[in-house]
């Protein structure tokens, strides 16, 4: 289960737990993904986290030895494969956003599209 916010993917740590489990044979078919932290107005801020993921962008913190190690491991495992994992699951994601927007939708008694104009599709915009 990944309880995916905008700001999981600009966590390294996070990341790289999302890597290690495809690393260690995880499948996509076996992930879950929940949106939270999120509303019909920023859904699409999740998906577009995932979907330009790259880890020159992800956060650690500050020098730490634990950032040093992070960073190492990341090379190891190329920084090209690491970023595909996480793009990996975009499309989980934005599953997880087609429930959310029509979950969303119910409760408002409003219905959710997609929104148009180059937004990633399956995300929710209330109209």
């Amino acid at each position: 289960l990944i309880l995916a916010g905008p700001e999981l993917p600009a966590q390294h740590w996070c990341a790289m737990e999302c890597y290690t489990w495809f690393a260690v044979g995880g499948r996509i078919e076996d992930v879950e993904v929940a949106i939270v932290g999120a509303d019909a107005g920023n859904i699409s801020t999740v998906v577009s986290a995932f979907d330009a993921f790259h880890v020159m962008y992800s956060l650690s913190d500050g020098d730490s030895a634990a950032r040093r190690r992070l960073m190492a491991a990341t090379e190891l495992a190329g920084i090209a494969a690491f970023n595909m994992t996480l793009r990996r699951l975009v499309p989980r994601v934005k599953e997880a956003a087609d429930r959310l927007a029509a979950e969303l939708g119910a409760l408002c008694g409003q219905p959710i599209t997609f929104a148009d104009g180059g937004a990633p599709a399956g995300v929710g915009r209330v109209k």
